[in-house]
């Protein structure tokens, strides 16, 4: 973060995801500079909505933290403080998922928060989440579209893109639009 190559390839990465995750941290002080007007967190919401990402899983990192604990109340306040700027950005809430975690020791990435440390999550671990969700609909017979994000030359023209529509094997002549230029895969 910070680097001006890091910002392109991220859009670019972002571009082609069916799931973004947004990983924010509960540490206090931490969670209201990304938050507050100007931070990351807004605009990383914001990006993730306007390059087509379906679907997003906001975890509230650093749980274990000295000033968090695994307290509710600090995961709800960062979940009803987050809620209504995702629905301003045109998030549904259906499309949204919270679920609270450590990445410093893991707990809750690949098996569930054991109760001891937070009795009130009754939720999946993170990997279980992952492992559960129904992947999207393909509209295979449709014909082939590919917003197109990136181009290279080496050897011929490749460009880079997210198949949304169709099938493309090699051989296949394809319209580029809005030229409408034929061009053969």
């Amino acid at each position: 973060p910070g680097h001006r190559n890091f910002v392109p390839h991220m859009i670019g990465g972002a571009s082609q995801a069916e799931i973004g995750v947004l990983v924010i941290s509960a540490k206090r002080g931490e969670f209201e500079a990304g938050f507050e007007k100007g931070g990351q967190t807004r605009e990383h919401a914001l990006l993730a909505k306007t390059v087509g990402i379906r679907s997003l899983i906001v975890v509230i990192n650093k749980m274990d933290d000295s000033t968090v604990e695994w307290a509710k109340e600090r995961y709800d306040e960062c979940v009803n403080k987050l809620t209504p700027y995702l629905k301003q950005v045109g998030w549904s809430t259906k499309d949204v998922h919270f679920m609270p975690l450590s990445g410093l020791t893991g707990i809750n990435m690949k098996e569930r928060v054991p109760k001891s440390t937070c009795p009130w999550w009754d939720g999946p671990s993170f990997f279980e989440f992952l492992d559960n969700m129904k992947p999207p609909e393909r509209l295979l017979d449709a014909p082939l579209r590919m917003p197109i994000n990136n181009k290279f030359r080496d050897m011929g023209t490749v460009i880079m893109g997210k198949v949304e529509a169709g099938v493309v094997k090699k051989g296949d002549v394809v319209m580029v639009m809005p030229n409408k230029v034929e061009v053969e895969v």
